[in-house]
């Protein structure tokens, strides 16, 4: 999550918005398609539902032992679910202005209300890593935990799947790479581990790729 909003937010910084052209691969990124969201894979679309994620996949098996911490993290779910629907709202308009001088006083609002959501995304996380992570280490097994992380990866469509691990893989350190696809090659399906290392090998650095795969032996 971390490494999409730091991307996103430099590529906001220097885009040039008058060049509708230009500025089309970030206003894409921006555009949350909620009709079609299965299917969406924008940056602000993947963290938008990755909350929905943990609302389905996490947030009811640790509710029955921390109501009061489960209704805090989704009071921010559902603020992180208004900014979503106000950048895209936009995030549309700059996409359908073709005036320069409009444009710039658009992509000047976007980039301010965008980085304002990253903020407060950035602090939600923060949260959930301080209060929730330690929760579930005290209420569930690292197996368990592993099978919420499997079962929520196995709900979800092939585009947007690979959508998250586009960006997932290459955020991880070696050993945490190299611990992830050690637990695929030994419990995922051939195929689905096919999957995963197909996109890994396009989108991991090469030399740090070559090294999970000497140690995990795939």
């Amino acid at each position: 999550m971390r490494s999409m909003i730091y991307n996103l937010g430099g590529r906001l910084q220097s885009v040039d918005f008058a060049d509708k052209v230009a500025s089309a691969a970030v206003v894409a990124d921006l555009q949350h398609e909620f009709s079609s969201a299965v299917l969406a894979s924008c940056v602000v679309c993947l963290l938008h539902t990755h909350a929905g994620h943990e609302e389905t996949g996490i947030f009811p098996s640790v509710q029955p032992f921390e109501p009061e911490l489960i209704r805090m993290l989704l009071d921010d779910h559902n603020e992180i679910t208004r900014r979503v629907v106000d950048i895209t709202k936009m995030a549309d308009e700059l996409g359908g202005t073709d005036v320069p001088e409009r444009r710039i006083e658009l992509g000047a609002r976007v980039n301010r209300e965008t980085n304002e959501f990253f903020a407060f995304y950035l602090a939600h996380i923060n949260k959930e890593e301080v209060t929730i992570v330690p929760r579930m280490k005290e209420h569930f097994t690292n197996e368990e935990m592993r099978a919420m992380q499997g079962k929520m990866m196995a709900a979800m469509p092939p585009e947007r799947l690979a959508g998250f691990l586009r960006w997932m893989l290459p955020s991880l350190t070696l050993s945490e790479l190299t611990g992830m696809m050690a637990g695929m090659k030994h419990g995922a399906p051939p195929e689905f581990l096919k999957f995963v290392t197909g996109i890994g090998a396009a989108n991991v650095d090469p030399t740090r790729w070559a090294a999970v795969r000497e140690r995990v032996g795939f």
